[in-house]
């Protein structure tokens, strides 16, 4: 196990094992009952936490595709860590594998999920800092925020022309507790998150390029970019927005 890796997966559980006693402390509390042992444990925990967070940030410095997320407004040193040091470049020779490895694949025409009695095909933790990173780009509103917004403009407009009525996700009729769209109907949360997937996905192929260029792996030319619906592909270089200032 590479130091990045082992660290990455200690941050991951260490900030599970604090989300876990949080909850205990708190529910604890509601009801009346403080326990020592407990606060102890959540202060050495957090502790802990900041210091494995720490020497991620030290180690993600060293990484072959720094030079390039680096300038991605939204990564930062952590949230980029929990991602990269839970892949191995190697082993996902085309973007599509790193897809499905990350839990962004498509197959018959539907989303990787889970199935009952099956072993995942996918790294659930991965998937869910994939999700968390997403967010981040969102958030800081850089140039991937920018690709989300067109993404949701083209998918909006797309389901306008096919006679959709776009609504809130509010406004959706439940069955069994759940909402669902009707024929004719398609939710705001709906276009957003295919809009987020296809960011994070984008992310992920630039990700798996220029990675994949400096540890000197063989990479296809053009690279399927297209898979993304674009005519041609796209540069990770131009996908950053800052040209020599670090992530902080």
């Amino acid at each position: 196990m590479k130091p990045l890796e082992m660290i990455a997966e200690a941050s991951i559980k260490a900030e599970k094992l604090r989300v876990q006693t949080q909850v205990r402390q708190s529910h604890l509390s509601i009801n009346g009952r403080p326990d020592k042992l407990t606060d102890e444990l959540l202060e050495r925990i957090e502790d802990l936490e900041k210091w494995v967070d720490k020497r991620m940030s030290e180690l993600i410095i060293g990484h072959p595709a720094y030079p390039w997320f680096s300038k991605v407004k939204g990564i930062g040193k952590e949230n980029i860590g929990k991602v990269v040091g839970q892949i191995d470049i190697e082993k996902c020779n085309t973007i599509s594998a790193l897809w499905k490895f990350c839990g962004y694949s498509v197959e018959n025409g539907k989303a990787q999920k889970r199935k009952a009695g099956e072993k995942l095909d996918y790294n659930s933790n991965l998937r869910s800092m994939c999700y968390r990173l997403g967010t981040s780009l969102m958030r800081t509103k850089g140039v991937f925020y920018e690709y989300y917004c067109n993404e949701k403009d083209k998918y909006q407009q797309r389901y306008k022309n096919q006679g959709f009525k776009i609504v809130p996700a509010a406004s959706l009729p439940r069955t069994n507790g759940k909402r669902y769209e009707q024929e004719g109907l398609i939710s705001e949360g709906h276009l957003h998150n295919m809009a987020l997937r296809k960011m994070i996905k984008l992310f992920l192929s630039c990700l798996w390029l220029v990675w994949r260029q400096m540890e000197g792996l063989p990479i296809r030319e053009p690279y399927p970019i297209d898979k993304l619906g674009h005519n041609g592909k796209i540069d990770p270089w131009e996908m950053i927005d800052r040209q020599e200032k670090e992530v902080a």
